[in-house]
């Protein structure tokens, strides 16, 4: 008896959990306005959160900021994990050219009191290198005192799409708590914090110098050969993603095999 009462008690207690997160995380959702959404990947328009002393000043919002600088910025933070000797980049290519549109714009709508957030898949190493997995990075930006700030979250964390975001949802940065990993951000501008990065007017993108031969290929006349490599490089993918989508009608392939081998594609282009 005394088991059946337990067990009736703890059952409770768990709805009683349940039903509170779906509803904090639900006020959340309804306190943010979607701009830009594709599945579990999204860019929108949040209050700001409060700092540690439950104060923060005003961003310098709306602002303008080119998409090129962003393009840059995002490109140029690499990050190393505690159980790899070498750094790679913070996003991938594929990310950064979703992603940098959709910043731009929630940038020039956002208002003095509300920050951008985001998350965003792409393709990382897994396996110890010899497969690749979707993984998920998230942030909080905002342009306040001259400087882009970047508050990072989660960082490059795996996915398990048949969670219910509710319950495991894809968290922001946050001004009030670091966020922690075995992971270190590598930049070329200080660091505010090990999670926040601060980029200012006077930042300039890294120059990248081309080996050699590099530096001759590209010096040599190929100009008439570019249209025809080009229109090749884009007919590959097209047609590699035709065939996918044909072996996952046909039931040759999983939704979850269909979707990686999709963002695999899309992250060579």
């Amino acid at each position: 008896m005394k088991s059946r009462v337990s067990e009736n008690i703890f059952r409770l207690w768990f709805i009683t959990v349940v039903v509170l997160l779906l509803s904090v995380t639900a006020r959340t959702a309804d306190a943010r306005n979607v701009l830009w959404q594709s599945r579990d990947q999204f860019v929108a328009l949040e209050r700001q959160d409060s700092a540690d002393n439950g104060l923060v000043a005003a961003n310098d919002h709306p602002v303008d900021i080119s998409l090129d600088r962003l393009n840059s910025i995002l490109v140029s933070i690499k990050v190393r994990f505690a159980n790899r000797e070498t750094h790679g980049p913070l996003f991938t290519t594929a990310a950064v050219q979703v992603l940098v549109p959709h910043l731009q714009n929630a940038l020039k709508q956002a208002a003095p009191g509300e920050d951008v957030v985001f998350a965003v898949l792409g393709l990382h190493d897994a396996l110890y290198g010899f497969a690749k997995s979707p993984k998920v990075t998230t942030g909080r930006l905002f342009f306040q005192a001259g400087k882009l700030n970047l508050i990072v979250g989660m960082v490059q964390n795996d996915v398990n799409e048949r969670e219910d975001r509710r319950l495991a949802p894809f968290t922001p940065g946050s001004r009030q708590k670091q966020a922690r990993g075995e992971w270190t951000l590598l930049t070329d501008t200080p660091l505010v914090r090990g999670d926040w990065l601060a980029f200012g007017e006077d930042w300039q993108a890294p120059l990248v110098s081309l080996p050699a031969a590099e530096k001759r290929e590209t010096a040599a006349p190929v100009a008439a050969a570019q249209p025809e490599k080009r229109s090749e490089e884009v007919r590959k993918p097209a047609e590699r993603l035709i065939i996918l989508n044909e072996l996952k009608e046909k039931g040759l392939i999983t939704e979850d095999e269909y979707r990686t081998k999709r963002l695999e594609i899309l992250n060579g282009i």
